[in-house]
């Protein structure tokens, strides 16, 4: 297995399932890792803790609100200062709103697109441009969704968020390629933790209606989704760039979950 010793992977909704996951992943093969959140570092120290227990032997923690291009300036900027320049960016920070588009208040729709469209692009671009400026290589991996690849009146705006997360990934590994930065998009199904579990634990027959209308009658675990991000943040022999890895258990080839 590939090593990362000496490179920085840079992560936001860093303490969130999927987040934590990822970092422990990329911990263990030996990356430092840079998380952002929302909480005070202050107040997650325990959490953090585990975290480096778990895997993560260097950590450094930022809140940042990823969404304020500001923010993540301020953040990339404190992890250059600590460490250098982060070669591994994925862009994890999210929020499902949920409603129809033809009740909810377009401020509702504005803030799914910043945190989840806005924030991802000013992580991604920002830290390719530092990338660029040191003539690394550098992977950049989307987390996206099954929700972009066909409607659901549920989450409308959720589903328009990260579509347009998709055609930002495409449209920055054209860019890039040239400068042997890969981008590429992890799109998970319906996870087995963050809102779907919490979610499914209040309702215990959602988990049941979740699995009927998968395929394959799996959730998708967070760990699955930290290894296949692990796989394409890898730094040996690597041409897959522009590409979305669909992890949904055949979720999206079905109008099941599409009221």
């Amino acid at each position: 297995m590939e090593t990362m010793e000496n490179k920085i992977a840079l992560i936001s909704g860093g303490l969130g399932d999927i987040g934590q996951a990822i970092a422990i992943h990329l911990g263990k093969l030996g990356a430092k890792i840079a998380l952002s959140d929302l909480q005070e570092e202050a107040a997650v120290q325990s959490q953090l803790e585990a975290l480096r227990t778990a895997g993560c032997r260097e950590l450094l923690y930022t809140r940042a609100d990823v969404s304020v291009e500001a923010e993540v300036t301020d953040w990339l900027n404190r992890v250059e200062e600590h460490w250098g320049t982060p070669q591994v960016v994925v862009p994890n920070a999210g929020i499902v709103v949920a409603g129809s588009l033809s009740d909810m208040p377009s401020s509702e729709l504005r803030r799914q697109m910043d945190v989840n469209f806005w924030g991802s692009y000013h992580m991604a671009v920002q830290a390719a441009q530092r990338i660029k400026n040191k003539e690394l290589p550098g992977r950049i991996v989307f987390i996206g969704s099954w929700a972009a690849e066909r409607p659901n009146a549920r989450i409308s705006s959720y589903c328009i968020s990260k579509a347009a997360i998709r055609m930002l990934c495409k449209s920055l590994a054209l860019e890039l390629a040239a400068h042997h930065i890969l981008v590429n998009e992890v799109a998970p199904g319906i996870v087995e933790g963050g809102l779907s579990k919490k979610n499914q634990q209040k309702d215990p027959a959602l988990r049941q209606t979740h699995l009927d209308s998968i395929p394959m009658h799996t959730l998708v675990s967070v760990e699955e989704v930290a290894d296949h991000v692990g796989m394409l943040s890898s730094f040996t022999g690597m041409n897959i760039t522009g590409t979305t890895l669909l992890v949904d258990g055949g979720l999206s080839l079905t109008s099941k979950m599409t009221p």
